[in-house]
């Protein structure tokens, strides 16, 4: 059985609507940055901050291949980042792909709500790094996705999407 994995901007709303869709279709919901904390022990923000990106990835991929060969009918929400790493792409285009947008100011302000995420390029602006991202993720999402959903409405308004284009 396929997965069904949510790939998007960091407060896109991967998460929430993951956990939602996977409550209405009784499947396990499985957030790769909860599963990478937990092993770790640490936050994902911390474990980039004190070991770097590069050592975060490679456990991201880790983790994300164990949880795709291993596990069958789960919902699995990425982080912002997994998607843009070779090898993830290659373990999740087996898989329903689901891209999580929103507009690009309001994904600006969601993530700023929470601070600087440690992945912003230090030497860029806050806007700078953010549109840097954006132009080199959006791309490599859109090319992903076997489906695609605004997350503009509700949470429930979005799931309903999803079952009525999976439908």
């Amino acid at each position: 059985m396929r997965h069904i994995i949510f790939i998007g901007f960091k407060s896109a709303g991967k998460t929430v609507i993951g956990r939602r869709l996977a409550e209405r279709l009784g499947r396990k919901f499985v957030d790769l940055d909860t599963e990478i904390e937990k092993r770790e022990e640490m936050t994902a923000r911390d474990i980039v901050l004190k070991e770097g990106e590069v050592y975060f990835r490679n456990i991201e991929s880790e983790v994300l291949r164990e949880i795709v060969k291993n596990n069958e009918n789960n919902i699995l929400a990425l982080g912002g980042g997994a998607a843009m790493v070779k090898e993830n792409q290659e373990m999740i285009k087996e898989h329903t792909v689901i891209l999580v947008t929103a507009p690009k100011e309001v994904l600006f302000e969601r993530i700023m709500k929470r601070g600087r995420p440690a992945f912003f390029p230090k030497e860029l602006s806050d806007r700078d790094a953010f549109e840097k991202l954006y132009a080199d993720r959006e791309p490599v999402y859109e090319k992903l996705a076997t489906v695609k959903v605004e997350n503009v409405g509700t949470v429930e308004e979005a799931v309903g999407e999803i079952a009525r284009i999976m439908n």
